[in-house]
């Protein structure tokens, strides 16, 4: 039902009329599977009163999904780094690769580097405040991004390093999800991802803040809270 029909049902319900034929355009996921995709029936001017009311109060009033996007400022994500086809390494990929470097080799499978290693790789979400060549060799290799090393330099090669170790820009890794909106929101930042089976994205966004931890949360597109690992030193 549009505005013009809701007009017209208003000034209808004016002349006196006695009665009105509604008709429903769009059946709802809870209308039988037998039932017509349109539904008639003549009903008298107060139920039509009432229909109206409740359609100019729907009309008015948006969802709280929709307030929740207006309330929030958007902020203009800039995605350096876009890989949809990118898969994380295998268990077993990650392992050799790790104990044939000489930063980790066979002290991988012990404490206090396996269960550092073991947490870089239960998480999908990573975020960054700060940014060092040599600080980002833990966060590149543990994550398992380094399969993708060498795509993901436009992300640093101009003055990003800078404006991130100054506070100004933020960074955040999404392994198989895909970025859907970034608000600023309740003094936070509020990210909206898609998951998906393949994929690595590289976000940078400019800072609303100066805290000494980024303030991010990160939602899914069905509302599941996902977990933000620092990567910062």
């Amino acid at each position: 039902m549009d505005h013009l029909f809701a007009t017209t049902l208003l000034l209808t319900l004016g002349a006196g009329s006695v009665g009105l034929l509604l008709a429903s355009h769009q059946p709802t996921l809870a209308s039988s599977s037998s039932a017509s995709p349109m539904r008639a029936g003549l009903v008298s001017s107060a139920a039509a009163e009432s229909a109206l009311a409740s359609y100019l109060a729907q009309a008015e009033s948006p969802s709280d999904s929709t307030l929740q996007t207006q309330a929030g400022e958007p902020i203009a994500a800039n995605i350096c780094v876009n890989l949809p086809d990118w898969q994380r390494p295998s268990d077993l990929a990650q392992i050799k690769q790790l104990e044939a470097m000489p930063t980790y080799g066979a002290a991988i499978q012990s404490d206090p580097l396996a269960e550092l290693a073991k947490t870089w790789w239960s998480h999908d979400i990573f975020s960054f405040t700060t940014y060092g060549l040599s600080a980002r060799t833990d966060p590149l290799y543990l994550s398992g991004v380094w399969t993708a090393i060498d795509d993901i330099w436009d992300c640093y090669s101009g003055d990003q390093p800078e404006q991130i170790n100054q506070g100004e820009l933020a960074e955040m890794w999404l392994l198989h999800h895909r970025l859907v909106g970034l608000v600023w929101q309740d003094d936070q930042y509020l990210a909206t991802v898609e998951p998906t089976d393949t994929g690595l994205q590289l976000v940078q966004f400019p800072r609303r803040e100066s805290s000494q931890g980024l303030p991010l949360n990160i939602v899914t597109t069905t509302g599941q809270v996902l977990a933000v690992m620092s990567g910062d030193w």
